[in-house]
């Protein structure tokens, strides 16, 4: 089955991040970019790992992960070693929580993604071949974030004032007419 593209608001929802190496420490600042309040469950931590969490006051305990530490989370990321994290994604499927395998098999995947202002665009391979994605995204021009704002506020305008559906479509494509052709006046 082919997977569904979305943002996801995590706001108010509980996530646990289980591993303390390389894989934890991608999910770990993906995370941190967007102010998510998580907890960090591993025997064992980089010391670049552990540095960020303290130096973001993120909870984050010692141990082995436990089938209880998963119950009530909204999303789990499996980025310890496979046999733990096929363990956790067992758990989470009795338990109906979203899981993140960090082979990228689990419920879903974070594509790599560019965030500029209120602009973010995400790529994903499926895993075919992931640094691809990541090449795409750097190279992505997010320029027109600056004037979002402004375009954003003259579609609400028109929403505001145009009532007719089809009429409503066609003024805003000839705003986005306009902007294409006169990109530097915005």
């Amino acid at each position: 089955m082919e997977k569904l593209a979305v943002f996801l608001s995590l706001e108010g929802k509980k996530i646990v991040v289980v591993g303390g190496g390389n894989a934890a420490l991608i999910k770990i600042k993906t995370l941190l970019e967007i102010q998510a309040d998580f907890e960090v469950i591993s025997k064992q931590y980089l010391q670049q790992t552990e540095k960020i969490l303290k130096d973001n006051t993120i909870t984050y305990q010692k141990r082995e992960i436990k089938k209880e530490d998963i119950k009530d989370v909204f999303i789990v990321f499996a980025a310890a070693e496979k046999n733990i994290n096929d363990t956790i994604a067992v758990w989470a499927e009795e338990q109906k929580v979203l899981c993140c395998k960090a082979d990228g098999k689990g419920d879903f995947i974070v594509p790599y993604h560019k965030r500029e202002g209120k602009l973010t665009v995400a790529v994903s391979t499926d895993g075919l071949f992931p640094l691809l994605g990541k090449k795409i995204c750097e190279n992505i021009d997010l320029s027109i974030a600056k004037e979002l704002y402004h375009l954003g506020e003259k579609r609400k305008n028109i929403i505001a004032h145009i009532d007719d559906k089809k009429e409503r479509k066609k003024a805003l494509e000839q705003l986005l007419k306009e902007y294409q052709t006169n990109e530097k006046e915005y």
